[in-house]
Formats: C-alpha cells, sequence, structure tokens
C-alpha cells in the first residue's frame, strides 16, 4: 500500500509541469553554467565586498565572462523608539539594491531589477554595541540580497535557456 501511494504521488508529481531550475535543457543549456559566466563588477564599500564575495562564490565564476553584473548598493537608516533622553531606542536598517546584467560586447541591458531587504535592531548605551550591530545588520542584509540575487538570474536563465535558439554557443 506504501509503494503504491508513492508510485502514484510520482505518476502526479510528474504531469504537474514543474522542472528542476538547474536542469539541463533540451538544447544542452544549463542555468549553472551561464551563471559560471557572470563577472561581478566591484561594488564600493565594505558592503558591496561583502555582496560581491558572496556573489562569486555562489555564481561559481570561471575564467571566461560572457555577463557582467552591475550592483548599486544603498544603505538608510532611520531612528525610532525614544527615550526619556530623546534618544532612539530602536534603528531600522534598509539596504537597497540595483541590479543590471548586461553583455559586455554590445554594452545592452539583459536583465535590471531594484531588491531591498530590511531589519531593525534594539539600541543600547554602548556606542560600540550599535556600531557593531549596524555593521552585522547590513552584511546580514547585502548576503541575503546577493541570494535573491542568485535565484533571480537562475530565474532569468532558466526562462532565456528554454526558449528556441538562445542563449547556447
Amino acid at each position: 500500500m506504501r509503494y503504491l501511494a508513492l508510485i502514484l504521488s510520482l505518476c502526479f508529481l510528474s504531469a504537474c509541469g514543474f522542472t528542476p531550475l538547474y536542469q539541463t535543457a533540451n538544447n544542452g543549456a544549463n542555468v549553472s553554467n551561464e551563471l559560471s559566466f557572470i563577472d561581478v563588477a566591484p561594488i564600493p564599500d565594505r558592503l558591496g565586498q561583502v555582496m560581491r564575495n558572496h556573489l562569486l562564490t555562489t555564481f561559481n565564476v570561471g575564467a571566461n565572462s560572457k555577463y557582467e553584473l552591475r550592483i548599486t548598493l544603498n544603505q538608510e537608516s532611520l531612528g525610532y523608539g525614544t527615550r526619556p533622553d530623546a534618544a532612539a531606542t530602536q534603528e531600522q536598517l534598509t539596504v537597497t539594491a540595483e541590479i543590471k546584467l548586461i553583455d559586455p560586447s554590445t554594452e545592452s541591458v539583459l536583465y535590471s531589477d531594484n531588491l531591498f531587504a530590511r531589519t531593525s535592531f534594539d539600541l543600547v548605551l554602548s556606542d560600540f554595541s550599535n556600531v557593531v550591530q549596524r555593521e552585522d545588520s547590513a552584511e546580514r542584509l547585502a548576503i541575503e540580497i546577493g541570494e535573491r540575487i542568485h535565484k533571480r538570474l537562475a530565474l532569468y536563465f532558466k526562462n532565456t535557456v528554454e526558449q528556441p535558439g538562445s542563449i547556447t554557443e
């Protein structure tokens, strides 16, 4: 009975229309290969360095590049909640990223998007603790946005790879 249920569920699963994201397409193209051809342009500041290093690792970038990823990062903080001495008790940190995937040979934009991530943390009386919390929160947000960039570009290449006459060599 257990095996019958498993076989039936596999039959229904195969008919649902979902395909694995990193599956090789019928024309031989592969999303992982296309992601490895992305060269991530340097991003200013320490936060940009964290995001760039994360993206280079997740893309598994090789020696040859067919695409260039340009990212503009912005960081905003907003204090709210007040103590009796009028100081803020919490801080909300927002990191936004504008991304553009560019074909370097033609300088045409293949994909663009705007992403943001937000977090908040308590402010304490120690300035050192507040600075460490702010930097740690910003790095976590940069990595979170990097994960989203990876997923969105994988979906972009998945949709592009499956079209006949697309990005294969």
